[in-house]
């Protein structure tokens, strides 16, 4: 479903991303790594949001660009900043998503229950916790059940409970024709649902492993 080709990033005298070669088919992968070894750098590639010095990334066979329309229909991203609007409430917030996407209202509420945000659901973004950010920004990226799910440490700073919430919605994206890539440290709890994973040391692929769709199910 997405292929990466040769796919290069470069910041000044930095390789973030070298010679990369992928094919990402459908399910949910862990990107694991040590800091710095390219991580959420190629979250941003697959999310259009970065353009790589070479190389390219493709979603079934066309550019994955932020500048498409039709290409941000089909994917989420939350990254370590949430991508929310301070001075609106959670619930604005996601009603805003909703509608530019042309999601209706019921996928507020369930985005809502789902990660245990109706408590906070007329707090000001601004004003959440760190922890409750992370889970109104896995809630926005995922609002409009893309096709592509792209989360950046989604379980920081958050306890167990709110840990297993937000696994909860990442595994909705196995066993639909839906690809979730989600990067962490916490590689255990990802492991427990992912269909594959993909370690990357140095801006290169050191492993790159997917198990058949029912395994990881199972």
């Amino acid at each position: 479903m997405i292929t990466v080709e040769g796919l290069q990033v470069v910041f000044g005298r930095t390789v973030a991303l070298s010679s990369l070669d992928l094919t990402l088919q459908p399910g949910v992968t862990g990107v694991f790594g040590p800091n710095g070894s390219g991580k959420s750098t190629l979250l941003r590639v697959l999310a259009g949001l970065l353009e790589p010095t070479a190389g390219r990334a493709l979603l079934e066979g066309a550019p994955m660009r932020a500048s498409d329309e039709r290409f941000r229909a089909r994917v989420g991203y939350a990254g370590h900043q949430p991508g929310l609007y301070a001075r609106l409430t959670v619930r604005e917030n996601l009603e805003l998503f909703a509608t530019l996407h042309g999601v209706g209202a019921g996928r507020v509420d369930e985005a809502l229950e789902g990660l245990g945000l109706v408590p906070h659901a007329g707090t000001h973004a601004g004003a959440l916790s760190a922890g409750f950010k992370r889970r109104a920004a896995v809630a926005r990226a995922s609002l409009h059940e893309p096709d592509v799910l792209l989360l950046d440490e989604p379980y920081a700073n958050l306890d167990d409970d709110a840990a297993e919430l937000v696994s909860a919605v990442i595994m909705r994206w196995r066993g639909q024709g839906r690809v979730a890539l989600v990067a962490t440290h916490g590689a255990k709890r990802v492991k427990a649902y992912a269909s594959g994973s993909l370690i990357l040391q140095g801006g290169r692929a050191v492993s790159h492993r997917a198990r058949a769709p029912a395994e990881a199910t199972t």
